[in-house]
């Protein structure tokens, strides 16, 4: 399956949801939020999400977390 399509049917199924716009990429930042949020150790983190090193998740949730506030808001 292409990604457009995939992509496209997301759109899709979120807008019919009635669901505000979100990426797909979207999603996987808020799974790590979550995940961090309910304890996960980092290394766990890293390893769903495919990063090469703890270091670069943590420093990519960091980033995250100072855009957004604390994870658990």
């Amino acid at each position: 399956m292409h990604p457009q399509h995939v992509r496209d049917y997301f759109y899709r199924l979120a807008y019919e949801a009635g669901l505000p716009p979100v990426r797909l990429h979207d999603l996987r930042h808020g799974a790590a939020s979550l995940m961090l949020a309910a304890g996960v150790d980092l290394q766990v983190v890293q390893e769903t999400l495919g990063h090469v090193s703890s270091t670069f998740t943590r420093d990519t949730c960091t980033v995250a977390k100072m855009r957004h506030g604390d994870y658990g808001s």
